[in-house]
């Protein structure tokens, strides 16, 4: 069986393909973004994420490949070979998944060696790999059904490649079917119920494409062996429905991990803690922790500690979440927690002092994460809180202490000047 598996490798288009099935899976590793480098579980996903492209081509290959035997009229030769006729098409689309595969675990091992060094003890996660394995499996699969009832070597391939990635992008994202991803944050997991049902699916649907095939006349001596076939179709066509509907039950694909039992936190005070996944960014949030201590004592009271959604015991304390690698981000959410604890809460009585506290709340956010990262709002970032200019308060924290201080007690003052509700 291998020797035939070999032949078929050889003989399949795909591997002149394999280049630029290669070269396409580490475009999208990489071109998409590089944040996610020396995060064991974003680079996971983020090598999972080039199975959404090549199970279209992987579809539109099988499909041309199934279609040889119609188009070349074998199918007497196929019908009277030593081997029954779903041994010879599950090596054909055995071939289709070999070169897919190979080209997804190229990105897979790209992912492991650039993540390596900055992740640190770990590896990539299982579960989101064999979710972009399933991808590919079902894509081919699928196309290699319709190229056995349709051998157009046209027709065939663009109609499979064309649906596999319109139904991908429309239906099968994270909530819809799940059959992909495009974060993988620490504080949540696959689930290996959810993945294994895709998985099975996806090799059930591969029997169904080397078994069903169009009805075609055979010998009385062959009756036995044709009534096998049929009745395996039956039972992989039934498997597909049972699947189908335990699909919803097992619930998302992602799902919520549970804490460890020692975070990773900063030395200095107030104490930063994420998930020990999160390491690479310790450096940054170790200096994001010492400029808080040196906000302005008396005027600006801090949290003890910070915590990284996942880790806190209650959600009161879970304070940020560090999303595609944004450090403004994480500032901007310990701001909020800083000003509320500064501040009295206060609902004013009418709404113009409401709009006062608001507007005063919203610029000492600001500045506070202005002066937890050391500089303005990024040029990447959009938006931010009504009515605040963020380059003034880029400019803002460049001048002397006193003048900061100063602009903080009006705030302040503004504030706690407000009858409250």
């Amino acid at each position: 069986m291998m020797r035939i598996l070999a032949m078929e490798l050889r003989r399949s288009p795909l591997k002149w393909w394999l280049p630029f099935l290669i070269a396409l899976d580490l475009a999208v590793l990489f071109g998409r973004s590089q944040w996610w480098i020396g995060v064991w579980p974003e680079a996971s996903v983020a090598a999972q994420v080039p199975s959404f492209y090549l199970g279209p081509l992987l579809s539109a290959a099988a499909a041309w490949s199934a279609g040889r035997v119609q188009r070349n009229a074998l199918q007497d030769q196929i019908a009277v070979a030593s081997r029954t006729r779903w041994k010879v098409e599950s090596v054909q689309l055995a071939a289709t998944v070999s070169y897919g595969l190979f080209a997804y675990l190229v990105g897979i091992l790209s992912a492991a060696a650039v993540s390596y060094r900055a992740a640190g003890p770990g590896f990539l996660w299982p579960g989101y790999l064999l979710l972009g394995a399933s991808v590919l499996i079902l894509c081919t699969g699928i196309g290699h059904m319709v190229g056995r009832w349709l051998p157009s070597a046209f027709a065939s391939p663009v109609i499979c490649g064309l649906a596999c990635f319109v139904v991908l992008a429309a239906t099968a994202g994270p909530s819809g079917l799940g059959l992909f991803l495009l974060s993988g944050p620490p504080a949540s997991t696959s689930s290996a119920r959810a993945v294994g049902v895709r998985l099975l699916i996806a090799c059930v649907v591969v029997s169904l494409a080397v078994l069903v095939d169009r009805p075609v006349k055979v010998e009385r001596t062959r009756f036995r062996r044709t009534w096998q076939h049929q009745a395996a179709t039956l039972g992989c066509a039934a498997m597909v429905a049972a699947l189908g509907l335990v699909y919803g039950p097992v619930g998302p694909v992602q799902v919520r991990r549970p804490a460890p039992p020692a975070p990773l936190c900063t030395a200095s005070q107030p104490k930063i803690c994420v998930w020990p996944e999160q390491r690479k960014y310790l450096p940054q949030l170790e200096a994001m922790a010492m400029r808080a201590a040196q906000l302005p004592p008396g005027l600006i009271v801090s949290p003890p500690a910070f915590y990284e959604r996942g880790l806190a015991r209650s959600a009161a304390g879970e304070s940020f979440t560090i999303h595609e690698g944004s450090m403004w981000e994480v500032a901007i959410s310990m701001s909020i927690l800083i000003v509320n604890t500064s501040t009295p809460s206060c609902i004013a009585k009418n709404s113009d002092e409401q709009e006062k506290v608001l507007a005063a709340d919203f610029e000492l956010d600001s500045w506070v994460a202005a002066r937890i990262t050391n500089a303005g709002q990024p040029a990447d970032i959009h938006g931010g809180p009504p009515g605040v200019d963020q380059e003034e308060i880029g400019r803002l924290i460049k001048q002397p202490e006193t003048v900061q201080t100063a602009w903080v007690e009006e705030r302040i003052s503004t504030i706690k000047g407000i009858h409250c509700g």
